[in-house]
């Protein structure tokens, strides 16, 4: 008995992971937040690129995020020289 409730059960779990691993709705490098892209500034650009190819997807959380750490990359890459010179020097 237990094991028909399991390959009951098993079949919608299994689709809503998969479901979970896609976020193509969300754009290609879609559902990471800020701190990722930052960290992934190539894969932000292709995401940036993304969204501003099309009206209305300015407004999706993912869009928001590259957006942001778009903005804020500059600050991020100075930030990260500074401290690798400074590591260097010392």
């Amino acid at each position: 008995m237990k094991i028909s409730k399991l390959f009951f059960l098993m079949p919608p779990l299994f689709g809503m992971a998969l479901a979970g691993c896609s976020a193509v709705s969300q754009g290609p490098q879609g559902g990471h937040p800020v701190s990722w892209y930052l960290h992934h500034q190539k894969k932000m650009s292709q995401e940036v690129d993304w969204c501003k190819n099309s009206a209305g997807r300015d407004k999706l959380e993912s869009c928001k995020n590259a957006e942001k750490a778009s903005d804020n990359a500059l600050s991020y890459n100075a930030k990260k020289t500074l401290h690798s010179v400074g590591k260097a020097l010392s």
